[in-house]
């Protein structure tokens, strides 16, 4: 059976799915507590549905993605628009520490992939490949450089192991960075309260009845900002392509978002709400995830060797541990610390949506935490990837990997 959906079936289910995931997380106090998306919810459940009934009969699945790449762009221009120059000024040391953090998190990653991979007689790159190449890098990058293993190393099978690999490595970030941040949250209260010597209780924002709405001419504003803003990033990433500059376009749409933020405040130009521009945002994310999620075949994971699912458990489990007792502590050992030690945990292992995604999930149980926001993409989109690359080819140059 072949199941196609056009582009409005495809975004009708993108967004039934949230609300199924909205209600089985109101429903579930385990995933409440450990800050698990909504959209990962619906989106991840869809995956196993089809992939069992894929089971029981032949189902050949396929939906309308056009609107995924543009969904992702909206969503990190609306994240510039609400970020202000001057609050990363003053983090811009903390910016070079959760880099350094990354990078060497990547080298453990790189590390326990080839001592494993020898240990459980596979090929070294099998080991690479349930390393930074899928986790931090994803999708993209693994199957740039299963290609690669397949052309010069002749490695059968590198691409169907790259996928499944940042597959399980998207399921594995999107469940375990709610609740190691969770966990560094309860720490900080504990030393705050030990501190103070009083409890310490989670800030909440108190409910203002007098909020005004968010009105049409509001959201179609933003709505257009963050449009140009596509279009412009659009233009600037085909310029910048035979530059060496290699900037995904998602995140020239969160520059000039920031640029198009800070101009409008230094000459006093008003028109950007805040919270309609959240608005927009949260909605292209949340239908990005599900969309990106609920296309995942669940069954290609079969095609990972238990050997090799071992590796990329262990690795997951390392991130956690690194995040928690490392980035947290590293980071400032508070509220805005756990954040993006969540966020860390997310992009070391799935995305920088998925990180940003469990990030807006935390900032709206706990309260607002800015300068994740702007930490977490600019050095988990931009500056990992480019450090990625440089930690790879210190390996290929280790004996053994016939680079």
């Amino acid at each position: 059976m072949t199941i196609n959906l056009n582009l409005l079936a495809t975004l009708a289910l993108a967004t039934a799915l949230f609300f199924v995931g909205q209600l089985i997380v109101a429903r579930s106090t385990l995933l409440q507590r450990y800050s698990i998306p909504v959209p990962v919810v619906g989106g991840f459940l869809f995956a196993v549905a089809l992939a069992l009934a894929g089971l029981v009969t032949p189902v050949q699945f396929t939906m309308n993605e056009s609107l995924k790449d543009p969904l992702l762009l909206a969503f990190f221009a609306t994240l510039g628009l609400g970020a202000d120059v001057r609050s990363l000024a003053r983090g811009g040391r903390k910016l070079a520490i959760l880099l350094v953090l990354f990078v060497l998190l990547m080298v453990i990653q790189n590390a326990i992939g080839i001592t494993m991979a020898r240990l459980l007689d596979l090929h070294p790159l099998v080991g690479l490949l349930a390393g930074s190449i899928s986790l931090t890098g994803g999708h993209g990058t693994a199957a740039a450089y299963a290609t690669s293993f397949s052309a010069t190393r002749n490695l059968q099978g590198a691409m169907e192991l790259g996928m499944a690999a940042a597959t399980a490595g998207l399921i594995l970030g999107s469940l375990l960075s709610g609740p190691v941040a969770e966990r560094l949250m309860k720490r900080a209260r504990a030393r705050a309260s030990s501190a103070s010597g009083q409890a310490v209780t989670p800030e909440t924002t108190p409910e203002n009845p007098f909020v005004m709405p968010i009105t049409t001419e509001q959201l179609l504003f933003v709505l257009l900002v963050c449009l140009a803003c596509i279009g412009v990033a659009h233009h600037v990433h085909g310029l910048m392509q035979g530059t060496g500059i290699l900037l995904p376009d998602f995140l020239w749409a969160l520059l000039i978002g920031m640029v198009v933020r800070n101009l409008a405040t230094v000459f006093k130009i008003e028109g950007i709400n805040d919270r309609a521009a959240q608005a927009v945002g949260g909605v292209s994310l949340s239908l990005f995830l599900i969309m990106a999620l609920m296309s995942m075949r669940i069954l290609d994971l079969a095609t990972l060797a238990g050997p090799m699912l071992l590796i990329i458990v262990v690795n997951a489990l390392l991130a956690a541990a690194f995040a928690y007792f490392i980035t947290g502590r590293v980071m400032g050992n508070d509220y805005d610390a756990a954040v993006v030690a969540g966020g860390h945990v997310a992009a070391s292992l799935a995305t920088t949506a998925v990180a940003m995604s469990v990030m807006q999930t935390l900032t709206q149980r706990h309260g607002p935490a800015p300068f994740a926001f702007l930490l977490i993409p600019i050095v988990g989109a931009f500056f990992a990837d480019i450090a990625n690359a440089v930690v790879l080819q210190v390996y290929f140059a280790l004996p053994g990997l016939g680079f």
